[in-house]
């Protein structure tokens, strides 16, 4: 049976780049930026007025001049008016193009303008250029602008218009196909007699993709017979990604491994040495598309998607971070098991750490709620101590990557 890290590191070896597509910006908020952006020109462009006052040569605040007179008015959007002479200055706007020559601006708090057409400076001392904001301080022509791959977050969505990227080049998520497994699963429309439950985890699995923006092409719930299992499973391979959850346990209704296998699936492995999703079993068909089937129960569903599937998105899209953060786990937790575990963290109020609940097992259907993220108690260590540093994955998808 693999270890976590050995199993980490065979979903790592099999991520192979997606397409990349091009969507409107309005279209692509927390899709992931597939080509790194250069400037298409100097940003300011121009140097730009930072207050509202006055722009002068400050040659002539070196020479004794403290009154201006007003040559013109410049708004933002205006072209740039004739070069000003000696004991000139222009009334600027901010936002607005400063001529060349004017290289300072003087706030209009630091002034009083006279009947007379002049600006005289109340301060005793002033900067050269100050509160102008200089052509390509921020970039030049042509300088990489936006690193990718990079998540299209609000900010970098307003930097990407700026650019004058009205189509961003993204990465194309795969098609996914989702089977849920089991008798005893009903809909949740429907009420379950006492030794049925709700289907909860296809909700789970749709809600996940929905938050990487997966398009969900194909998604049944099939009972624990052969022949049903098999042609929902062919129907879920026209997909690229397949979600299988339930029945990949060593159970007599456990049929999942078997008919995968029928299918030409080649099973890259079966199980993991991990506490909750011990099950899990990944494979592939010849042409590339993967399948990942979890455990039914609904922790072990959820833990195994962001620990595998997850990782499995990570690397087909470039990133190479470590997806787990070091924080601070307050109280202490123990463990009897030698196998890696992995449990809900919760962030605790007014501090920087963590904490983390007693559950009843990976069927317990309320055990990740109001989580922050996972907490991985290696598989060495009985033990975490009071306010030890422990590895955990947040539960946002880009956490340390945007």
């Amino acid at each position: 049976m693999l270890t976590y890290l050995e199993a980490r590191d065979k979903i790592r070896s099999m991520v192979k780049q997606l397409p990349i597509e091009h969507v409107p910006l309005a279209q692509s908020l927390n899709r992931v930026l597939a080509h790194p952006i250069f400037a298409d020109r100097d940003y300011p462009p121009f140097n730009r007025a930072a207050m509202d006052g006055i722009a002068i040569r400050m040659d002539d605040w070196n020479n004794g001049i403290r009154e201006f007179h007003i040559s013109d008015t410049i708004f933002a959007g205006m072209e740039t008016p004739a070069a000003i002479a000696a004991g000139e200055c222009y009334k600027i706007m901010t936002g607005a193009a400063c001529p060349r020559e004017a290289d300072t601006i003087i706030r209009k708090e630091d002034l009083t303008y006279t009947p007379y057409g002049t600006a005289r400076i109340l301060r005793e001392s002033i900067s050269h250029g100050q509160h102008l904001a200089q052509r390509g301080e921020d970039l030049k022509e042509t300088d990489l602008a936006v690193t990718a791959p990079r998540v299209c977050d609000i900010s970098l969505i307003g930097t990407l218009a700026a650019l004058g990227i009205h189509l961003v080049p993204v990465f194309k998520m795969p098609r996914v196909g989702i089977v849920t497994t089991g008798n005893e699963v009903v809909d949740i429309d429907q009420q379950p007699k006492h030794f049925q439950i709700r289907n909860s985890n296809q909700y789970l699995l749709r809600a996940l993709c929905e938050q990487w923006q997966l398009p969900v092409r194909s998604c049944q719930h099939v009972s624990d017979e052969p022949k049903a299992l098999s042609a929902a499973f062919k129907q879920a391979m026209e997909q690229q990604l397949i979600l299988i959850n339930g029945g990949v346990s060593a159970g007599d209704a456990d049929h999942v491994p078997q008919i995968l296998r029928e299918l030409g699936v080649e099973i890259l492995f079966h199980k993991v040495s991990i506490k909750p999703g011990k099950p899990l079993l990944v494979g592939f068909l010849p042409e590339g598309k993967i399948i990942f089937a979890l455990p039914g129960n609904p922790l072990s569903c959820f833990m195994t998607f962001k620990l595998f599937v997850e990782e499995y998105l990570h690397g087909c899209m470039g990133f190479t971070d470590e997806r787990f953060q070091k924080i601070k786990l307050q109280p202490s937790r123990s463990k009897k098991s030698s196998l890696d575990e992995f449990f809900p963290v919760f962030r605790q109020p007014d501090t920087y750490g963590y904490t983390w609940k007693p559950h009843h097992g990976s069927g317990d259907i309320t055990a990740t709620v109001g989580c922050d993220g996972i907490g991985w108690h290696i598989h060495n260590k009985q033990v975490i101590a009071e306010n030890e540093t422990i590895p955990v994955l947040s539960l946002h998808p880009f956490f340390n990557i945007i």
